[in-house]
């Protein structure tokens, strides 16, 4: 696989080497979940995931259960349902396994996009990238569960890699037209792209105009083709459910995620807690939905409505520091938290991580995580793989910043950060390995820049010191 400049990225043997290397990790790890007994339905999202597939299957469309009716699904997007139901047509319904085998595929081939995004910044660096891809934790840990990361990561990384290609194509019109394809199949598995278009219109204008020389004018408009497409992809979806409840909305999963947002910022907020504003609010739920009359409980979007209505009246009588600290301190975990942080929970080892320590004092704390380190084989291993996460965040900090100091790095990385930066914004007050699924291919990207910058200072210091001890032998 070669770049326009000629530059190979990978060798045949290479791609067969590291397809390989990153299926074994995950089919290790998924054996493993299978053979001590761990968690593949998550119990929440993927019993979601796994009643509409089988409806799909049993009733021929995607259907669910509302107040004892079965009426046309509203609440997730559809892309992921038809995958489980896919797999389970062929493999039946009595085991889990076969998905997180079939997702494993898929992850081993996302393992190549975001070498082909890092190598579109220098070709040396494709392989690099795709190595660390291979071992990436959370890419790993969630192969192995029911939910639709797996597959939005691999259709968001080929979208996000059409567009940094698109810059140096020849064919710029059919990178951005496979760009919007992509991206569009990613927004029908998960509405967390619902706003994306109208930021990446102008960080692909920027891109375009920076990184491709193009014109400003037709930079806007290049850049508008994939946005466009997103947006259209999701206009028979909301027809839809206009058609059936009245309401051009796109998925009645708002309201609940409104819920679930105002639920983390009250429990950062110590005025909230202590005027029990969390157990308010949803008994304020359920009053105005018993409220509803039969015709309205029947339309999930009429729920949803009364769902989302009070959870942003709730959310304007927060005080703006818990928004700040909410925020701030989930965004925090997002970057530096190690996804083996799920592995404790996936395979019911019930680890004492700091939260769950007591203690008088952060120092008593920190004492007494250490001895339970010491004691407990997978904290220990969480303890190594959450160093190594460390030093990937110190390593995503020295990317960025060489990326945005150096003019021919820097269209990719201010891109790259945008997209960053977006997910780290609609993420609000959620901090956790899954929540940062999204900015997996901006942290690989700038980990690889980061670990080459440092590589190359290392080798340009050897060639001073040998340069110096040369001179001083003459």
């Amino acid at each position: 696989m070669a770049s326009q400049t000629g530059a190979t990225l990978f060798s045949r043997q290479q791609i067969a080497l590291l397809f390989l290397l990153a299926l074994a990790i995950r089919l290790s790890y998924i054996a493993a979940v299978v053979l001590f007994d761990g968690l593949i339905n998550n119990g929440s999202d993927s019993g979601k995931y796994l009643l509409r597939a089988s409806n799909l299957l049993e009733h021929g469309s995607l259907v669910y259960l509302h107040y004892g009716e079965l009426i046309p699904d509203t609440g997730r997007m559809p892309v992921y349902s038809y995958f489980v139901a896919g797999v389970m047509k062929v493999f039946g319904q009595d085991s889990l396994w076969p998905i997180s085998v079939a997702q494993a595929f898929i992850d081993a081939s996302t393992v190549f996009v975001i070498g082909l995004m890092t190598g579109a910044m220098r070709p040396g660096w494709a392989v690099p990238a795709a190595a660390i891809t291979c071992v990436w934790a959370s890419l790993v840990v969630y192969t192995s569960f029911v939910l639709a990361d797996t597959l939005f990561i691999a259709l968001f990384c080929w979208g996000l890699c059409a567009c940094i290609w698109s810059v140096r194509s020849r064919h710029r019109v059919l990178m951005l037209l496979a760009a919007g394809l992509f991206l569009s199949l990613a927004m029908l598995t998960r509405p967390t792209l619902m706003f994306f278009p109208y930021l990446l219109w102008p960080a692909l204008a920027y891109l375009l105009w920076s990184g491709g020389r193009v014109k400003g004018l037709r930079a806007i408009s290049l850049a508008a083709i994939p946005a466009v497409m997103i947006i259209l992809s999701v206009v028979p979806r909301i027809a839809e459910n206009h058609a059936n409840y009245g309401a051009p909305i796109l998925t009645s999963q708002s309201g609940n995620h409104a819920l679930d947002v105002v639920d983390q910022f009250m429990r950062v907020c110590p005025q909230c807690i202590l005027e029990g504003r969390e157990d308010l609010m949803h008994a304020d739920v359920r009053t105005r939905l018993a409220q509803l009359d039969p015709d309205e409980r029947r339309n999930p979007i009429s729920v949803d409505d009364v769902r989302r209505e009070i959870a942003l009246e709730y959310l304007k009588d927060l005080p703006l520091s818990a928004l700040v600290r909410g925020t701030t301190l989930a965004a925090i975990r997002s970057v530096v938290q190690t996804a083996l942080y799920e592995t404790g929970h996936q395979f019911q080892l019930n680890p004492k991580f700091l939260s769950a320590v007591s203690g008088d004092s952060l120092g008593a704390k920190l004492s007494a995580l250490a001895r339970n380190i010491a004691s407990d084989g997978f904290l220990l291993t969480w303890a190594v793989a959450q160093t190594f996460a460390l030093i990937a965040v110190i390593l995503q900090i020295t990317g960025a910043i060489a990326g945005l100091s150096r003019r021919d790095l820097r269209p990719y990385t201010v891109f790259l950060l945008t997209v960053g930066a977006y997910f780290l914004a609609i993420n609000g007050p959620f901090g956790n390995p899954r929540y940062a699924m999204p900015l997996t291919p901006v942290m690989i990207v700038l980990t690889t820049l980061g670990l080459m910058v440092v590589l190359e200072g290392l080798a340009n210091l050897r060639r001073g010191r040998e340069r110096r001890h040369g001179e001083a032998a003459q």
